[in-house]
């Protein structure tokens, strides 16, 4: 059984939040926010490996890229699992701090 708790903004709008784990968050939130503010991390990736590569050799014979890589890419994972963990709690602040107030819960 689903549990939502419901908010009301002062202009009459309502607001159905799910507790727990949002799925939105994890698939759509956590893309959304990683094209629009975390793209620089992408830009890093690159230098990290000119800074970290040995020196004197070419780009395909070290295996650090492909260790850079992975690293990036288990971070983002890590990234999108904690979206997903607390996006109805930032949803929920998000409601706070712009004068929505709780007005029940809802069980479905």
């Amino acid at each position: 059984m689903a549990s939502y708790r419901l908010f009301k903004s002062p202009d009459g709008e309502l607001v159905r939040v799910a507790d727990g784990f949002s799925w939105q968050a994890f698939f759509v939130g956590s893309f959304r926010t990683f094209v629009k503010r975390s793209w620089p991390v992408l830009c890093l990736l690159p230098v990290a490996y000119i800074t970290l590569a040995p020196k004197n050799t070419s780009v395909t014979s070290s295996s650090r890229l492909l260790a850079l890589l992975v690293t990036g890419f288990a971070a983002y994972v890590g990234y999108m699992v904690l979206c997903g963990i607390y996006g109805n709690r930032w949803l929920v602040n998000s409601l706070l701090r712009r004068g929505f107030k709780q007005i029940g819960e809802d069980k479905r």
